[in-house]
């Protein structure tokens, strides 16, 4: 095998492991070490606010990504040689440090993301106002 080939696989498995930490791992990282510190926060400020139910969500999420990320890292080291092997690691590694900054509950971006998915976790509340 060539220098060339042995260069394009290691690349082509490089995007490819950026990618699928991209797609899975970070954001079963961002549910861990972002959802549940603004959960537990959400809870301290609206003691209505449906904690179990978001940590089960948070779980879900979690749970699939790492999976997702087990299940494919697994078959990309087991059905490719070294050159694929090492370019897969070294872009999910890349996208991990690309992303580090996503994974902690000060980031803006986060909580307005956290509001969205967790809003139902939170109390209905009544318009006194419709009486009228």
């Amino acid at each position: 095998m060539d220098v060339f080939a042995i260069a394009i696989r290691f690349l082509c498995a490089a995007a490819l492991g950026f990618c699928m930490m991209s797609l899975f791992g970070v954001q079963a990282l961002v549910a861990v070490c972002s959802s549940i510190p603004l959960a537990n926060r959400r809870k301290k400020q609206e003691p209505d606010f449906d904690l179990s139910m978001a940590l089960r969500r948070i779980a879900r999420y979690a749970v699939i990504g790492f999976l997702c990320m087990a299940v494919i890292s697994s078959l990309v080291i087991w059905l490719t040689a070294a050159p694929g092997t090492f370019g897969y690691l070294l872009g999910a590694i890349l996208s991990f440090l690309r992303n580090l900054n996503r994974m902690t509950p000060n980031n803006r971006r986060n909580q307005r993301r956290f509001e969205k998915l967790f809003a139902d976790c939170y109390p209905a509340y009544e318009d006194e106002d419709d009486d009228f």
